[in-house]
């Protein structure tokens, strides 16, 4: 039928100590062991990161569309919190739909200022995906204080059409820093592709 896989004196060291199993298994595993140092690829992490914000300022443009379809624009009357809590109650669905835009844009937020952070501190040399990056976040600062704006100005149409102005220009440069991320070289590559 093949080899024996069990060595003799293998069961009665095993019956000895069970533990040996265990060592034996990830010895003879493909897992890293125990407190084994695993690769951490920076450039794919970037990577992740600029698409995960471009698709959340996607994702916040069609909550914010939604948010005015449904009029709910003012059902949370107040800003940063939503009636008075971070959660508010749920159970109408125009609160629901301004808190999911909300969150949304929370999300978008946290991933493009860690895309301009990385940017600064990985990819330095990178000029343009580093003013990519900063151009983005500076103008999601600025989305952001128009956002809070537009509740307290009881939605001013004026503040409304701004604000969706620079969410799509938030749209538009993370789609951009996404795109340079994914034409990064690999790491020890000379330099990076032309884009022509």
């Amino acid at each position: 039928m093949g080899r024996d896989r069990n060595p003799r004196g293998l069961e009665r060291r095993l019956a000895a100590n069970p533990l040996e199993s265990e060592r034996d298994f990830i010895a003879r595993s493909r897992l890293p062991r125990f407190g084994s140092r695993v690769a951490f690829d920076r450039r794919r992490f970037y990577q992740v990161v600029a698409i995960l914000a471009a698709v959340c300022a996607y994702a916040t443009i069609v909550l914010g569309g939604t948010v005015r379809g449904m009029d709910a624009g003012l059902a949370c009357l107040d800003w940063p919190l939503c009636n008075g809590s971070v959660v508010p109650n749920l159970g109408d669905p125009r609160v629901a739909v301004e808190y999911a835009h909300r969150l949304v844009a929370a999300v978008t937020s946290l991933s493009l200022l860690l895309t301009a952070v990385l940017a600064v501190l990985w990819y330095r040399r990178d000029l343009r995906l580093v003013l990519l990056s900063l151009v983005a976040f500076g103008i999601l600062v600025a989305q952001v204080w128009l956002g809070a704006l537009t509740i307290t100005s009881s939605l001013n149409w004026v503040i409304v059409t701004i604000h969706l102005a620079l969410g799509t220009a938030t749209f538009a440069f993370g789609l951009l820093v996404a795109l340079f991320a994914l034409r990064l070289p690999p790491v020890g590559a000379a330099s990076p592709r032309p884009i022509g």
